[in-house]
């Protein structure tokens, strides 16, 4: 989501808590109120807590075309498809937790397909402490004020669910499905790992939030268009057969799958990517 007048700053987090959170992201955002920045949210692989620190923005469904409520903080699963499309004006300003594949499920201790899809009120769903949060942070203004805040939290909630045991299996599906540049097809990784397809599958939608071959179809189209991001002058036919698409075809009936568009269409301007 990143234009001209933002400011965008990344971090990693504590040691303690490399086993759950890949990276914090602060973000300030300015926007006249006469021409609002309005952005679709795409597809996502990882989930987040996410704190909305600045005005109100408007976040609308994008099949029923309704408002959602604004909240101050959402915890958010895996996104398979193009979900939402929001419009902010005014001083935008978010705090986002981002984590590793399984991270949010060892956190919280909740499965992550019960957050697929949702953007769930975390002042709902953990009243006291996330309620506690977005107090704290509503005065901080640097990256740094708000991981001093949050990351004793984070400690604390680690320490209380130290006994939800990961899977193995997971972590290994998980592990090639990342490092692997080219193909969504799980099969070949399946005589390494200790576990049937069938528990694979459901351990892995516990705690990813979707099935192995969905996470990997998403991670290659995020992938994918990363690339297209860095190299906008490459065609998609080439780029297609690079990320293993059997054709051009297969290409666009994958981008009306996950963005609702055909690959000659997308812009990166009007995702919040």
């Amino acid at each position: 989501m990143d234009t001209p007048n933002s400011v965008v700053k990344k971090m990693a987090p504590a040691e303690a808590l490399k086993a759950f959170v890949s990276e914090y992201v602060f973000r300030i955002l300015a926007v006249s109120n006469n021409q609002p920045v309005i952005k679709a949210m795409p597809l996502r692989v990882l989930g987040s807590i996410d704190f909305f620190l600045g005005d109100h923005f408007e976040t609308i469904d994008c099949n029923s075309n309704q408002v959602e409520p604004f909240t101050r903080c959402t915890i958010r699963g895996p996104r398979t498809h193009k979900k939402y499309t929001i419009s902010i004006k005014g001083h935008f300003v978010s705090f986002t937790i981002k984590f590793k594949p399984a991270g949010l499920y060892r956190l919280l201790g909740i499965p992550a397909n019960h957050f697929c899809n949702q953007a769930v009120d975390g002042q709902l769903l953990f009243t006291n402490i996330f309620k506690e949060i977005t107090e704290r942070l509503m005065p901080c203004n640097t990256i740094n004020q708000c991981i001093a805040v949050v990351e004793p939290y984070l400690l604390q909630m680690s320490l209380k669910h130290c006994k939800i045991y990961p899977s193995k299996a997971v972590d290994q599906m998980a592990d090639l499905i990342l490092t692997n540049n080219s193909t969504a097809n799980i099969g070949p990784f399946l005589p390494d790992l200790c576990l049937s397809e069938r528990q694979l599958e459901r351990n892995f939608a516990k705690e990813i939030g979707t099935t192995p071959k969905l996470y990997s179809s998403m991670v290659r189209f995020e992938k994918l268009l990363r690339h297209r991001i860095d190299f906008p002058d490459k065609n998609w036919t080439n780029i297609a057969y690079e990320f293993n698409y059997y054709d051009q075809m297969h290409l666009i009936k994958t981008f009306k799958r996950f963005l609702d568009i055909t690959p000659r269409d997308f812009r990166p301007g009007n995702f919040a990517i």
